[in-house]
């Protein structure tokens, strides 16, 4: 081909900054992976030599040779099918994300009661809930004893978190 021709759509060679992009979203997968602990990377079935070179990049601190190892295991990935490993990513820390929501949501609503009382939960409460909830109240609204209090907060929320997990 000579310089004027043009690339059909399928074999037009990526730009250098594509490439870049992509190794760069690949080096992230590679940080993602090495955070992981390793129950969870072995979750993911890696095969073993993948597998330890991503637990190698993990043990290492902030330095140029974890970075090498990252880009190391960059290309190791580009091997293999990293959208699918992206995925598969995804999807394990999926129930994470659920419990940090529910855990949000736990505590906005521990204020909401602390502030308007228990009626504003807006939650199925048995009477014995909803009565330890109203003594917890009393205890985190009254200053006479910070640690008490403290106390009660937790156990507020707590108690929250468990009425949403049941939900």
């Amino acid at each position: 081909m000579t310089a004027g021709d043009d690339w059909p759509d399928d074999t037009a060679p990526a730009s250098k900054s594509q490439r870049k992009r992509e190794h760069l979203a690949l080096q992230e997968l590679a940080a993602a992976l090495a955070a992981l602990p390793a129950t969870r990377l072995r979750r993911l079935e890696l095969d073993a030599e993948l597998e330890q070179e991503i637990r190698a990049a993990g043990a290492m601190k902030a330095s140029g040779a974890r970075n090498r190892q990252l880009r190391h295991v960059a290309q190791q990935l580009a091997e293999h099918d990293p959208a699918a490993l992206a995925a598969r990513l995804a999807a394990l820390s999926a129930p994470d994300r659920a419990q940090v929501a529910r855990e949000q949501r736990a505590a906005a609503l521990r204020e909401r009661v602390l502030e308007h009382g228990i009626g504003a939960l807006g939650l199925p409460l048995g009477a014995a809930d909803s009565a330890r909830l109203a003594e917890l109240r009393t205890v985190a609204r009254s200053g006479s004893d910070a640690t008490r209090a403290r106390h009660a907060h937790r156990e507020i929320y707590r108690l929250i978190l468990a009425l949403l997990s049941r939900e």
